[in-house]
């Protein structure tokens, strides 16, 4: 009898709108660590280091206190910024302590947003690709951010981004063949993955071994056919909500779960749903909402099974799958 790897839900800051820790517009951290416990779940990812409080002597006892631990956090910073080096790794430092300190296990790795890259997210054909001696300072500061993180004992994931100098799949396949495996993983996002026009699915299998953390996130189709079609950039698509409660977008969830299970992937997938800190939106009841669809999809049941008790069909997977459901979906908006 086969069952599925155990897969862990987590929660983010991010679904509050949390990116920067000294954005003025962030919700109190408080609330945000309320809200988690209320949804049910009990582990988070900690958001930007400096946004819940850095002590972990302060820190530890907030999250006991709700039942709550932690997978680890990401870093949101400017990778691809020689001039701020310093800060980038000092961010990395700082990150992994507290993470380490907490008993988490990840670091991820997140390029900020350029201008340049931002004017064209989601489009693969108008991006301008960071080459040559840039590509290569590059991938040196992400491996020097490895580094920093085994030293805490931790795991270095990195995180595929829309607006950012590694989005689209040949950026992707560039950056994990320059950088070793054991000096870095993947945090597979379905949701950024989705947004650049790639399959999830075909990212699990490409990069199987490479998989090391997973975001569950989901796409509005009618809004990501709208910023292809009218050339939106990346903050222009959040602001409108490109990023949806999970079960209400275009990723196939099912298929990502079964591509996950034949890895027999076992670990945490967080929750995100990124928008602005004061969208009119509920980072709550959307959450709640993400939950209730992916708990049963995560739910033991035989490998290699679909939910309807059918045998997946994986040649219904393909590179355009994503673009198809989104076209469909921009067609019913």
């Amino acid at each position: 009898m086969t069952h599925r790897p155990r897969i862990d839900l987590a929660a983010s800051p991010t679904t509050w709108g949390v990116d920067f820790a000294d954005n003025p517009e962030n919700p109190p951290w408080q609330r945000v660590l309320d809200e988690i416990q209320a949804s049910g779940l009990h582990s988070l990812e900690l958001g930007p280091v400096g946004y819940l409080p850095e002590d972990s002597d302060v820190l530890g006892p907030e999250l006991e206190s709700r039942g709550l631990t932690t997978a680890g956090t990401f870093m949101f910073q400017p990778i691809y910024d020689d001039a701020r080096e310093e800060q980038v790794l000092d961010v990395a430092q700082r990150t992994s302590r507290v993470v380490r300190e907490l008993g988490g296990r990840f670091l991820i790795l997140v390029d900020q947003p350029t201008e340049l890259r931002v004017a064209t997210a989601g489009r693969s054909a108008d991006a301008q690709r960071m080459v040559g001696s840039d590509r290569t300072r590059y991938l040196e500061r992400v491996r020097r951010i490895g580094d920093i993180a085994a030293e805490s004992e931790l795991r270095a994931v990195f995180h595929q981004h829309a607006g950012t100098n590694v989005e689209f799949l040949d950026e992707v396949e560039e950056l994990f063949s320059g950088v070793d495996d054991d000096c870095l993983g993947m945090c597979l996002d379905t949701g950024h993955l989705a947004y650049a026009g790639i399959d999830p699915i075909d990212v699990i299998r490409r990069f199987a071994d490479r998989i090391d953390h997973v975001h569950f996130k989901d796409v509005d189709g009618a809004v990501l056919a709208t910023a292809r079609a009218q050339g939106w950039d990346f903050w222009t698509a959040i602001s409108a909500g490109i990023f949806c409660p999970i079960g209400q977008g275009v990723v196939d969830f099912a298929g990502v779960v079964t591509a996950l299970d034949a890895l027999e992937f076992t670990g945490t997938a967080t929750i995100e749903q990124d928008r602005h800190p004061l969208s009119d939106t509920d980072p709550l009841a959307d959450l709640r909402a993400s939950i209730a669809h992916i708990e049963p999809l995560i739910a033991v049941h035989p490998a290699g099974v679909d939910q309807s008790g059918g045998a997946v069909d994986e040649s219904a997977v393909t590179e355009s799958a994503v673009e198809e459901r989104a076209d469909e979906e921009g067609s019913d908006g």
